[in-house]
């Protein structure tokens, strides 16, 4: 089965701008066909940028399955951080440079699964994990982001209760023997996990 977390290069590119508000700003952003919610902002992505709190620890931003780079982009503009993009889609990595120069963060893109050509350790790691993919991709992405965290980072992530947070929760608390629920919002839980040791 396709699905946008994938290479979707194969698909007709037909290319358009959508806009939405994001902490009272305007943005607008390049979209085209074979990536995530290509026609806008999703509910889930809005929620987690909206519950984020910026960490107190130094060092880098990941927007892990970044699509079009929604996430990392309205997060690096109101942090003034640096954030690192990646998804194993082409179009979407295309997408994400073409949306943060226009935006002028400071970032870099990269194509990659998962985590496999990520070579620095973050301060804290977003994700709207690609649901259509599959358990294995998900708990890959949170299995590598633990690993690619700072001590005391923070990984920040948005699913539903009917996709599985549940158990996604407990591999969650596998890794990092902790957890917090921090909204629950429209059936989508908003969830944080910190890298203690």
């Amino acid at each position: 089965m396709s699905h946008y977390f994938t290479d979707n290069s194969n698909i007709k590119s037909e290319e358009f701008e959508f806009s939405c508000m994001v902490f009272d700003k305007k943005y607008t952003f390049f979209s085209d066909n074979g990536v995530f919610s290509k026609t806008g902002l999703d509910f889930g992505s809005l929620l987690l940028i909206e519950e984020f709190k910026n960490p107190d620890i130094e060092g880098l931003l990941l927007d892990l399955g970044c699509g079009v780079g929604v996430i990392g982009i309205t997060l690096a503009k109101e942090y003034n951080r640096k954030i690192i993009f990646t998804d194993i889609n082409p179009r979407a990595i295309f997408l994400t440079k073409k949306n943060a120069d226009n935006y002028g963060i400071n970032y870099e893109a990269i194509l990659s699964d998962s985590m496999q050509n990520i070579k620095e350790e973050f301060a804290c790691i977003l994700t709207n994990p690609p649901i259509r993919a599959g358990k294995k991709v998900i708990y890959n992405f949170f299995t590598d982001a633990y690993n690619n965290l700072k001590i005391n980072g923070e990984l920040w992530f948005v699913m539903r209760r009917n996709h599985g947070v549940e158990s996604a929760i407990k591999k969650i608390d596998e890794l990092f023997k902790n957890h917090e629920v921090v909204k629950r919002k429209n059936g989508f839980w908003i969830v944080k996990a910190i890298k203690l040791n």
